[in-house]
């Protein structure tokens, strides 16, 4: 089929009109015309995927990934880097649109000026084959695997670890391997592993695999509990269950951008949602006069609380659902609000425990524009203006969108 993509969508396809009929057109860029083969539907949408490109867009580039359009991991590797930023912005104002809202007219996507090799934390499928175990991905809108000798988008000393893992694990005759999770320490040697089997985990030598693995891999340091995560003076311990910002260099891009939002006074107590392990709320305290974590997590809430001592910073950990214990918080203690929640956005139990609270600027980071559109809006319906925005690319290559917005209570 013959299409014309129109302009992009959520997820890295195009949008194009077939007798009226949507199609979400992967592999094209907006203005193409491309013969696309129909793939089935997505979200009751129907897609297809870009067979031949028959008149091409100006920023259409050759894809530097061997395994770009097979792996389901990145989405515009075919387009230049500066138009993808384009894009993103685009699907930002659309989402904000389609909640009745204007993204600021000034906001700019803050991209990278080198945006490959950013990824410091992998997932990779176990895959046995005739000449042993190997690592690799997802196929794209599929459960199939496949294996990668490259992967662009990963620190290198990711992707020279996957053969060491696959070597020492066919040397040691390992079976039933589900996969490998792999964190670099950005600014020193550690590398931080977990191998999972399929099922209950057996015996297994896993101090004999180690040492093997470190032997082909001289120049790294294996840890197998615990890394550290550094910033701005500031030391964080990290564990392969906690989440971590993939991308590090545009995790300070992103900080920075949410802190500078935030603008904390020395006698200011701020509330923390969704805190993780306390990266945000660390950083917060060097500025504040005290700052309440809330985070349902209890490894994250543990580990916050450890990173809380080794920066001597003056966070209060509070476990549970932000909804559950923003009830026993009274009003008038915290002036500030950041909040970080997961790609689902906000329960409308915890907006309207925000809005009762009714701090006076609060700082909303998300990973997902419709849902932060979403909240955003009823959080202006419960008396909040935006002030600013910003939206950060963490994923070049990727559909995945980093937004940040600043809102004040109305007077």
């Amino acid at each position: 089929m013959r299409f014309r993509a129109e302009s992009p969508a959520h997820g890295g396809a195009s949008i194009a009109r077939d007798e009226g009929r949507v199609w979400l057109v992967y592999q094209s860029i907006p203005g193409e015309v491309v013969e696309a083969e129909p793939r089935g539907k997505q979200g009751g949408v129907a897609v297809a995927v870009t067979t031949e490109v028959i008149e091409p867009s100006p920023h259409r580039v050759p894809a530097p990934c061997p395994h770009f359009g097979v792996c389901g991991g990145c989405q515009w590797q075919h387009a230049d880097y500066s138009y993808q930023l384009e894009l993103k912005r685009q699907v930002v104002a659309d989402a904000w649109a389609r909640a009745g809202l204007r993204l600021p007219p000034d906001v700019a996507v803050l991209g990278m000026e080198d945006p490959w090799r950013y990824r410091i934390r992998g997932e990779f499928e176990a895959i046995p084959g005739p000449n042993g175990w190997r690592f690799g991905f997802h196929r794209r809108r599929s459960h199939s695997v496949f294996a990668i000798d490259t992967c662009p988008i990963h620190d290198r000393r990711i992707e020279r670890a996957l053969p060491a893992f696959g070597q020492a694990a066919d040397e040691l005759r390992l079976e039933g391997l589900q996969n490998l999770l792999l964190t670099i320490e950005p600014d020193s040697s550690g590398l931080l592993w977990r191998l999972r089997h399929r099922g209950k985990e057996p015996e297994w030598p896993r101090e004999q695999f180690a040492k093997r693995v470190g032997e082909l891999l001289p120049d790294q340091v294996l840890l197998d509990d615990s890394m550290s995560l550094s910033f701005w003076g500031l030391t964080f311990r990290v564990r392969n269950e906690s989440f971590v910002q993939t991308n590090y260099r545009q995790m300070l891009v992103l900080y920075e951008v949410a802190l500078g939002m935030l603008d904390v006074r020395t006698d200011d107590g701020v509330l923390d949602l969704y805190a993780g392990i306390g990266t945000i709320s660390v950083a917060v305290a060097r500025n504040a006069r005290r700052v309440t974590a809330i985070e349902e997590n209890p490894h994250a809430v543990q580990l916050g609380r450890l990173n809380t001592r080794i920066n001597s910073a003056q966070v209060a950990y509070v476990p549970g659902k932000v909804e559950t214990v923003l009830k026993k918080v009274r009003q008038g203690e915290h002036r500030l609000a950041v909040l970080d929640p997961p790609r689902a956005g906000c329960e409308p139990a915890a907006l309207a425990e925000l809005l009762r609270l009714g701090p006076e600027r609060i700082v909303y980071v998300s990973c997902e524009p419709s849902t932060h559109a979403r909240d955003i809006a009823l959080l202006i319906q419960g008396g909040y203006r935006v002030r600013r925005a910003a939206v950060v690319d963490m994923f070049p290559h990727t559909y995945h969108i980093e937004s940040v917005a600043m809102l004040e209570r109305g007077s």
